[in-house]
């Protein structure tokens, strides 16, 4: 009954998540109105230090926790999700850059550049923040969750995307990251026998006290 609740669980993320996408990719960016003016993100050195340095950290996570793990299963898992994902951001670039909704060009950026739709930063730290997650352990979620946010920030604030392409460019990359993603069982066997271990030892003591 479990895996049938999972899958169910799943299939509603994924149609959600589509729906949600779509609706991103739709929506009607005011690019002669709330874009027109710039956000100098350049000037905050929180977007600038995230940018250059802290979205990489769901990058490295999941990366160094493969290698110290030697976990070559999850590195094959997380090269099929960088390849995947590089499709699927790039293409829908090209495919939806000169495509208008409303009068809004889908490619043109706040700051005139073109390949708007979707974030192809977003797409990369949202999967490596699911992946971390869903292989390893939710507890990296106190981590990667937070860069993916500020990721996402960081590329509104530096008039590189719409607020639109980061949603829809991180969800395409959880989706990506979900198609190839397995949990690492082997830690979360070692990690509930420690704890069961523990607890054990925890109550034997306080029964001979």
């Amino acid at each position: 009954m479990s895996i049938f609740k999972t899958r169910n669980a799943r299939i509603t993320m994924w149609v959600a998540a589509i729906a949600i996408t779509a609706c991103a990719i739709l929506y009607p960016s005011d690019m002669d109105g709330h874009y027109a003016t710039s956000r100098n993100g350049q000037d905050n050195i929180v977007v600038t230090n995230v940018e250059n340095y802290g979205r990489h950290l769901n990058t490295i996570i999941p990366i160094g926790t493969a290698i110290i793990l030697r976990d070559f299963t999850g590195l094959r898992q997380m090269a099929a999700t960088t390849i995947s994902g590089i499709a699927a951001t790039h293409l829908p670039k090209r495919l939806l850059d000169d495509i208008e909704v409303f009068g809004t060009r889908l490619g043109q950026r706040p700051n005139g550049g073109n390949h708007n739709m979707p974030s192809g930063h977003s797409a990369l730290a949202s999967a490596g923040a699911y992946f971390a997650v869903r292989r390893y352990s939710k507890w990296f979620g106190l981590i990667v969750w937070p860069v993916l946010f500020l990721t996402m920030h960081a590329r509104y604030m530096l008039d590189a995307h719409t607020a639109s392409a980061t949603i829809a460019g991180a969800i395409i990359g959880i989706l990506v990251a979900d198609l190839f993603t397995r949990p690492f069982f082997a830690i979360r066997r070692r990690t509930a026998t420690r704890f069961s271990f523990n607890t054990r030892r925890t109550i034997g003591r306080a029964v001979e006290a």
